[in-house]
């Protein structure tokens, strides 16, 4: 009798363990049994859009992240495109550049159009975590695609400071979802140098 009642404990433990990811999995189960049946049929178009649907439930149910945040040379021309620079020090009034891939942004969908957006705040602080400064709303993305959600979207983000002394600072970019996925902040430590 002990044995049944520990097995059935294991049971019930395993039940309960499963659930959440079964209760979070269920909401992109049809896309994904789609995308199956259209794989299986030979219709790689067809399993390739029922996939993408299940990205969109999968960000509309994320929240915003930040995949990669990397200081460049010079602003890139494409998604991955960049050439990462090697130090954080810039000389007083030289242009800073960081290439941000932002994740699980929200979309807002009408028919066949799909919309996503962020806006951006920044501050600046000194080492010690005191603000010098900053500017809510600086930037503000908006993007519209039709007939298909775009997921390899990429930022660039441009700060002059004139008139910043010589020392040791961080950046802190607030990235803000336009259509409900939250916020996530970006802090880049960078040295101005003489």
């Amino acid at each position: 009798m002990r044995r049944l009642f520990l097995f059935l404990g294991a049971v019930f433990f395993g039940v309960c363990m499963m659930h959440p990811v079964t209760a979070r999995a269920s909401a992109i189960t049809p896309e994904l049994n789609e995308a199956e049946t259209q794989f299986n049929k030979g219709n790689v178009l067809g399993a390739a859009s029922a996939l993408r649907q299940a990205l969109v439930t999968v960000y509309n149910h994320s929240v915003l992240k930040v995949e990669k945040a990397i200081l460049v040379k010079s602003k890139p021309v494409g998604f991955g495109m960049i050439e990462p620079r090697n130090s954080n020090k810039f000389k007083a009034n030289e242009t800073i550049i960081i290439y941000v891939e932002p994740v699980g942004y929200h979309f807002a969908r009408q028919g066949d159009v799909y919309k996503f957006g962020v806006t951006a705040d920044f501050s600046v602080t000194d080492d010690k975590g005191n603000i010098l400064g900053g500017k809510k709303r600086f930037g503000s993305w908006e993007i519209t695609t039709r007939h298909r959600p775009l997921f390899d979207f990429f930022m660039t983000l441009t700060y002059n400071f004139t008139g910043i002394r010589p020392g040791k600072y961080f950046l802190l970019t607030t990235l803000n979802d336009r259509h409900g996925g939250g916020s996530t902040t970006i802090k880049m430590p960078f040295e101005i140098v003489k």
